[in-house]
């Protein structure tokens, strides 16, 4: 092989596996945004989403409007940069009144049983199976405890359990008038809007619950 042809070779090849990388990309970017379209059509809601790039990459799909009277948005998003960067699913519900509550619930696991070791406190709300599955935080104890009703408390169990879920960092959160619900991973999976679609009740349920506490505070 000539020594001026290697150059060539090398060059071409990395232009193959460019090319191959960003059609994989593409397509994954256009998975995502008709998953979030036909979330949007069977919950009845407005699919927005920016102009493609390059008439290729889909960004920031996104389902928007109401439900039960709130703002409900389903959409992605991401936390950290470069190799710490993590992609999430979202599912949100708007507080029109909540000043004050917040809360945060996540999977009990590992990772709260490390930031127990910190000193992270949470609450238990006397149901046995809740509490082993649930790391429960608010700066209202003895309201929410009473607040997340036995049916409630049903709903979020069965979500769990009867989609047999394996996502990573479901959590349900309160924080500044918004409830979310989020899980690691993107909108290219099938089961991850599945869940995104049940999620949209509970955030709903817990919005409400938030707007109680907003009107007992009142």
């Amino acid at each position: 092989m000539s020594p001026a042809v290697l150059p060539l070779l090398m060059i071409g090849f990395s232009l193959f596996v460019v090319g191959t990388v960003a059609r994989l990309a593409a397509r994954q970017s256009k998975l995502a945004a008709d998953h979030v379209q036909r979330l949007a059509e069977a919950l009845g809601l407005e699919f927005v989403t920016k102009p493609p790039v390059w008439g290729l990459f889909y960004t920031e799909p996104r389902a928007r409007g109401q439900i039960r009277g709130r703002l409900v948005e389903i959409f992605p998003f991401a936390t950290g940069a470069g190799k710490s960067r993590v992609q999430w699913c979202g599912v949100s519900a708007a507080v029109s009144a909540g000043d004050g509550l917040t809360f945060h619930l996540r999977r009990q696991g590992f990772g709260t049983k490390f930031m127990e070791l910190f000193g992270a406190r949470e609450i238990q709300v006397g149901d046995a199976e809740f509490d082993a599955d649930w790391f429960i935080q608010t700066n209202q104890p003895e309201f929410f405890a009473a607040a997340l009703l036995p049916e409630l408390r049903a709903k979020i169990t069965a979500f769990v359990r009867e989609l047999g879920v394996q996502a990573r960092g479901m959590e349900f959160k309160l924080e500044a008038g918004i409830v979310r619900y989020a899980e690691m991973g993107g909108f290219t999976n099938g089961d991850s809007c599945n869940r995104c679609q049940r999620a949209v009740g509970i955030v709903c349920d817990l919005a409400e619950v938030a707007e109680v506490a907003g009107e007992e505070k009142r």
